[in-house]
């Protein structure tokens, strides 16, 4: 059971903890993705800075394979008078969980093709040298502002593991609802402890425009819980958004079949469980040994390939590991994201074995 400690509406507590950064901090950075959590945390500091009179920045990573109706919203966002808006549309390589022969996204990239034109407001281009991977460019974005408080829409009620992040290591001045790096960047989560009716109900009660992909979503029968994902539309954690993509936004799909490959392939067998899955055996291998070295052995490119063996060398040789690592290569998982190394395995058996105990 999560224990908040709290005697009042998450709403009011919000509240309080956006006051106190604003009371605290000059610079406050809303990290927003066009999902619902991020959008109700924008809308929260927003409120706090017109009553200021004063301003928030409002950071938005755009990976160009994004859905028409997460660009609409951002237009809205980016544009209030109270905002300074840090919409990024920078080269950037992004993973692409749906090819084989095309590794990566080079969104944004000098010479290539675009989705769709940058946006007038939108930072297109760095002076000097920054990492054009996803996650790095995040670390290097909040170096550059290290006396900003940074906003994030994580709400614990996803997960016990999202509760765990949060809360076991107290942050700026002890406060469980947030977290600092050893480099010093101070990031905030105040709406940490709403649930995903808390979040609806606040976009309803004040009128607010949010991502219309979720209208979508909920008409096609997707459950609240989860399921309702709004992100890159390649990315190897939600690439099986492709499935309705030519149903959601036909034109969104065919501008993304012209720009990378893998897109038509991945939208028709995403939800199968052979393509992109590794929870059944194909019938013609007995081990799960046998599928993974098939795999690796047909990599098209050698560097990947020695990448990845580089990498599986270094981890477990048992069946429940090559299983696993099946799974990277299915969805391409270059950069480990969905880690399965020793140490890993050993401490999630842990932490399961540890709830387990709980429950």
């Amino acid at each position: 059971m999560k224990n908040y400690n709290i005697n009042k509406s998450v709403l009011e507590a919000a509240r309080e903890r956006i006051s106190l950064l604003f009371d605290n901090f000059e610079t406050i950075n809303v990290s927003i993705s066009s999902g619902k959590d991020s959008t109700v945390l924008y809308y929260l500091a927003l409120q706090e800075a017109i009553k200021r009179n004063r301003k928030i920045v409002a950071f938005f990573q755009d990976q160009e394979a994004e859905y028409e109706a997460s660009i609409n919203l951002m237009r809205i966002l980016m544009k209030h008078p109270n905002v300074i808006p840090a919409w990024y549309q920078v080269p950037l390589y992004m993973t692409n969980a749906t090819s084989y022969t095309e590794y990566f996204l080079y969104a944004w990239g000098e010479g290539e093709q675009w989705m769709r034109e940058k946006e007038p407001n939108s930072i297109q281009k760095i002076e000097g040298n920054y990492p054009k991977r996803f996650y790095q460019f995040f670390d290097w974005y909040e170096m550059q502002n290290r006396d900003a408080a940074f906003l994030v829409g994580l709400r614990a009620d996803e997960s016990l593991t999202r509760f765990r992040a949060v809360t076991k290591h107290p942050g700026w001045h002890g406060l469980k609802w947030s977290t600092d790096s050893s480099k010093g960047i101070n990031k905030f989560y105040p709406i940490y402890d709403w649930t995903v009716y808390d979040v609806w109900k606040f976009i309803y009660d004040f009128s607010l425009p949010y991502n219309k992909i979720y209208d979508l979503m909920f008409m096609a029968n997707y459950t609240i819980y989860n399921r309702m994902r709004v992100s890159n539309l390649i990315h190897e954690k939600s690439f099986k958004c492709l499935i309705d993509l030519p149903k959601f936004e036909a034109e969104t799909y065919n501008k993304l079949c012209k720009r990378i490959g893998g897109i038509a392939t991945a939208s028709r067998y995403a939800s199968e469980k052979l393509i992109f899955n590794n929870k059944t055996l194909p019938r013609h291998y007995k081990k799960w040994k046998d599928f993974r070295d098939f795999l690796l052995e047909n990599i098209p490119e050698e560097q990947h390939k020695l990448k990845f063996g580089s990498r599986f060398e270094k981890q477990e040789q048992n069946e429940r590991m090559y299983q696993a690592q099946v799974g990277q290569l299915l969805i391409n998982d270059f950069e480990n994201s969905r880690s399965y190394d020793t140490k890993r395995n050993e401490k999630t058996l842990k932490i399961k074995e540890k709830w387990m105990e709980i429950l």
